[in-house]
């Protein structure tokens, strides 16, 4: 098995991510910093990434979960911050496929596959995510035309968005349906902003198909693989 698939079905990250270690001098075989992308990993190696043992995990595994407020969705945060990995127990090393706001609550998909990690967040696969908004102020309808068009966030990147309005709240607030197909950082927020109008809470009810369902804050259920295989086989 060539090396990056290797590390990819060790859990540490998608192949490309692999390429990147294996670049960085991160890994390891029998006691050497191996630079070379075209190896063959043998029965009797002895593998080590950032100088931690690794092993093959044969089983793929693959949850949903319902992300609470509060809760970062990195492996490390240096400021201690609770992590939603913590909230399932496994002694299989986990990720995100992609990634939620600190203050964002709704759907994060884990797993121990980088490589359909991978394929999942692909520009090619175009997948949706959906969100419930609430904000401050509302939307005129020119307003949400433009955002459907697209538009430019600090003459940097452009966003678009289907947006339809859902309800007014007693407090004056006002609740939306966003459905994108793009992934940046803090997007919606930025977009909302772009309006002048604060994002009071964000919540992510479906990613690439995949809906929480009744699942409470916190909890999580296990993906099974016919839920999840045009992912899982080679495209």
């Amino acid at each position: 098995m060539r090396l990056n698939k290797y590390l990819a079905r060790c859990g540490i990250g998608s192949r490309r991510k692999c390429d990147d270690f294996i670049k960085e001098g991160l890994i390891k075989i029998n006691g050497k910093i191996s630079l070379d992308f075209s190896y063959k990993i043998k029965n009797d190696d002895l593998v080590k990434f950032k100088n931690k043992i690794l092993n093959i995990v044969e089983e793929d595994f693959f949850y949903i979960l319902n992300k609470p407020t509060n809760y970062v969705c990195s492996t490390y945060d240096e400021l201690n911050r609770k992590k939603i990995l913590d909230l399932i127990p496994s002694n299989i090393r986990l990720f995100t496929i992609g990634r939620l706001d600190y203050n964002t609550t709704g759907i994060i998909l884990i797993t121990n596959n980088g490589d359909v990690a991978n394929k999942i967040l692909h520009p090619r696969n175009n997948i949706e995510r959906k969100y419930y908004v609430q904000s401050s102020g509302k939307f005129i309808k020119s307003q949400l035309l433009e955002i459907k068009e697209g538009i430019k966030i600090n003459n940097f990147f452009k966003l678009k968005a289907d947006i339809s309005f859902v309800k007014k709240n007693n407090d004056k607030s006002y609740v939306w349906d966003v459905i994108m197909n793009q992934g940046k950082n803090r997007e919606i927020r930025r977009m909302f902003e772009n309006f002048n109008l604060k994002v009071l809470k964000l919540h992510r009810y479906e990613f690439a198909g995949f809906k929480l369902g009744n699942l409470k804050p916190g909890k999580y259920r296990k993906i099974k693989n016919f839920e999840i295989k045009k992912y899982i086989y080679e495209k």
